[in-house]
């Protein structure tokens, strides 16, 4: 043993394969210093053990069996199991087993590394105000979506929504009270959109929802269910009084069959919809525009 651990002394076993098992194991599948050779669970659908089979790593249900095959030189203890601890340190030294509080403020800090990284991915791709994804994103997904609707020849909608006379809210009642509005926008996008669909933030009071399988007339029908859950749900200030909203919404939509690239295409249909939102301004606001000047599909061949 010792002359392996010469050789390779960044060997380490698993003990235990549970939750804070899985948080150590991929800790340290994305560390270089060590190379987890084996994790030890009697539980046989333990979560760790399908991840360490993933990555090819020797599973083990039996301890002793476990710690004389691998000759590891580092043990990482979470069981929680007194017992399993002086088995462990029984045969490779009390040095080489980490457990009890040691394990616990390892597994600690992993967890508080893990939310930190969630934290940062969530800003990363949302708004913090609204809660919705934010434009980058959004925009990501756009090109990913009309991506798959050009490979597959599917229809692809976009709709474009600018909230009526919002200035005024704020010019009235104070940015407090747009923030509540905006809010409240979301809220209704969140609650009314298909699970397919994808609702974010575009910038100031202006909101985009992707509708992928969606035809012009398809996006229409949920643009104006959108409308009138928000015409019927008036927001209620801190001050008491009682705002009711409305939206101007452009669509735009791809029918699949379209020869340009996805960039032409993408700046093709936010400017499609876009001028059908300004167009639903222009005719008296709190409505959905699917018709105009602009085509109502996209046939482009890259101008």
């Amino acid at each position: 043993m010792t002359n392996v651990l010469k050789e390779d002394p960044h060997r380490a076993v698993i003990l235990g394969a549970s939750s804070g098992g899985t948080a150590i194991l991929e800790m340290l599948l994305e560390e270089d210093l060590v190379e987890v050779i084996a994790v030890v669970d009697r539980n046989a659908d333990a979560p760790g053990l399908a991840l360490a089979r993933e990555h090819g790593i020797t599973v083990f249900s039996d301890l002793e069996e476990a710690l004389k095959n691998s000759v590891p030189c580092v043990v990482f203890n979470m069981t929680n199991n007194e017992m399993v601890e002086a088995v462990a340190s029984e045969i490779l030294g009390a040095g080489g087993v980490i457990g009890g509080m040691e394990a616990k403020l390892i597994l600690r800090i992993i967890n508080n590394m893990k939310k930190a990284k969630a934290e940062l991915h969530f800003q990363a791709s949302h708004d913090l105000l609204t809660g919705l994804y934010n434009r980058r994103y959004m925009m990501d997904q756009l090109h990913q979506g009309v991506s798959q609707a050009i490979r597959y020849q599917h229809s692809y909608a976009v709709a474009m929504i600018d909230l009526d006379h919002f200035k005024q809210v704020n010019d009235l009642h104070g940015h407090a009270a747009g923030d509540l509005v905006l809010s409240h926008m979301a809220r209704v996008l969140r609650e009314c959109v298909r699970e397919s669909d994808v609702p974010g933030r575009w910038g100031g009071e202006e909101f985009i929802v992707l509708l992928p399988h969606t035809t012009l007339r398809g996006a229409k029908k949920a643009a104006d269910t959108w409308l009138n859950h928000l015409n019927e749900s008036p927001v209620r200030l801190e001050s008491g009084e009682i705002v009711t909203v409305g939206f101007s919404a452009g669509i735009a939509m791809l029918e699949g069959n379209e020869k340009a690239d996805v960039n032409t295409l993408v700046n093709r249909l936010l400017h499609v919809a876009d001028g059908r939102m300004y167009r639903a301004k222009d005719q008296g606001r709190n409505r959905v525009m699917i018709e105009g000047d602009i085509p109502d599909a996209v046939h482009s061949e890259g101008s």
